[in-house]
C-alpha cells in the first residue's frame, strides 16, 4: 500500500500496552502490523484489529532471531511498501537480584529485549530515511532511572536502550524522525498480574492484598490501564509531536519519585 496511510508496526502488539497501542492507532486511520509469538493472543489481537481496519496485519516473529527479524522487515516491504511508525513494546527477561542473578539472566534481556529493539530502530529507520519523516517510540520501564533491587537486570538492559535510543534519536532528526521512550509504572496488563500472583504464593497472601500494596505506593491510589499508556504513544507517533524527540516519558500516576 502506498497511498499515503501511516504503517504502523507494534513488536510485542498481541497483548497488554502493545494491544492497546494497536487498537487505537487502528482507529485514528493506520494500518496496523501486529508482531509476536505465534499464538492464541495474536490471533485474537488481530480479529479485533481487523474490526477496525480489515487491512491490518498480523506476523508471527521470534524477536530474539536476527534472520527472523530480516524477514519480518521484508514482509512488511512487499506487504505494505512503506514503514512510518514503529513501537517496541516486548516485555524482556523474568526479574532478578543482584546477589542472586545469573549471567544467564543479564544475557537473556540483551537478547530477549536489547538486541531487538536496537535492530527494529536499525531497520526501521532505514525505511523512515526514504519518506523523511518516521515516529520511533520504546515502550520501556521506569527502572532505567530507578533501579529497584529484585529487578536489577531491568534497570541495566533499560538505561542501555534509553542511552541507545538518545543516540539514535541526533542522528536521526534531519530525516524527519522522531525517537521517544514511553515508561509505565504499575498497568494493569497480564504481566503485571502474573508477578502479583507469584508475589502471593511467596507471602501466603491474595493476590488482592498485594495489590493494595503495590497501589499504596502510588500517588494516585490505583495501577494505570493499558490504554492510559497508548493515549501517549498515539500522541508521539502523531503530526503533532514532530518537535518532540530524544525524551524519556513516564506514565505511571507519579510513582517515580526522581527528578
Amino acid at each position: 500500500m502506498t497511498d499515503g496511510t501511516r504503517v504502523a508496526l507494534i513488536v510485542g502488539g498481541s497483548a497488554g500496552i502493545g494491544r492497546a497501542a494497536a487498537v487505537l492507532l487502528a482507529g485514528k486511520g493506520c494500518r496496523v502490523v501486529l508482531v509476536s509469538r505465534e499464538g492464541a493472543k495474536l490471533s485474537d489481537a488481530h480479529a479485533e484489529l481487523r474490526q477496525i481496519r480489515n487491512d491490518s496485519l498480523a506476523m508471527a516473529c521470534d524477536m530474539t532471531d536476527g534472520a527472523a527479524r530480516a524477514r519480518l522487515f521484508e514482509q512488511i516491504d512487499r506487504e505494505c511498501g512503506r514503514l512510518d511508525i514503529l513501537v517496541n513494546s516486548i516485555p524482556g527477561a523474568e526479574p532478578a537480584s543482584f546477589l542472586n542473578h545469573d549471567i544467564r539472566d543479564i544475557e537473556d534481556g540483551i537478547s530477549k529485549k536489547l538486541i531487538p529493539y536496537l535492530d527494529n530502530m536499525k531497520q526501521a529507520s532505514h525505511r523512515m530515511m526514504a519518506n523523511r519523516w518516521g515516529r520511533i517510540v520504546n515502550v520501556v520501564g521506569n527502572m532505567w532511572k530507578e533501579p529497584e533491587v529484585k529487578q536489577f537486570n531491568f534497570g541495566l538492559v533499560n538505561a542501555a536502550i534509553v542511552n541507545a535510543a538518545k543516540a539514535a534519536s541526533f542522528e536521526l532528526a534531519p530525516y524527519g524522525i522522531t525517537v521517544n521512550g514511553v515508561h509505565p509504572g504499575s498497568i494493569l496488563t497480564d504481566r503485571l498480574h502474573n508477578v502479583w500472583a507469584r508475589s502471593a504464593e511467596r507471602q501466603g497472601v491474595s493476590i488482592s492484598e498485594v495489590q493494595q500494596r503495590s497501589e499504596a505506593g502510588i500517588p494516585q491510589g490505583r495501577v494505570g490501564q493499558p490504554e492510559e499508556a497508548a493515549a501517549l504513544i498515539a500522541f508521539l507517533v502523531s503530526e503533532e509531536a514532530g518537535f518532540i524527540t530524544g525524551q524519556q516519558i513516564s506514565v505511571d500516576g507519579g510513582q517515580m519519585r526522581s527528578l
